[in-house]
């Protein structure tokens, strides 16, 4: 018997089931995880951030681990069905990265 994981989320149920009452974020960017490396930056500044505490991205699974960290508390990622969805809580900022 082979045993499926279960379907992924939309990035807009999750945003709205993160979303307190009316308050939606604001538009949310889309980057390719490809695009951001190449620049060095994203638009939530996450890479570079995520590289001066030594941390190297080059997956979306990276970036899920890295987020998933225990010390990290700022940062919460979440894998939808368009790529990982990132979210800064100290901010309320969104973005979501894609292959």
């Amino acid at each position: 018997m082979t045993q499926t994981s279960p379907p992924l989320e939309t990035l807009e149920a999750l945003v709205r089931r993160h979303a307190e009452g009316n308050d939606m974020p604001r538009p949310l960017p889309r980057v390719r995880l490809a695009d951001a490396l190449a620049r060095g930056d994203d638009p939530l500044h996450l890479l570079p951030y995520l590289n001066d505490l030594g941390v190297r991205i080059g997956t979306l699974e990276d970036l899920l681990a890295a987020c998933a960290d225990p010390g990290e508390e700022e940062i919460q990622a979440f894998r939808v069905e368009e790529g990982v969805a990132v979210f800064l809580a100290v901010d309320g900022l969104w973005a979501l990265f894609t292959r």
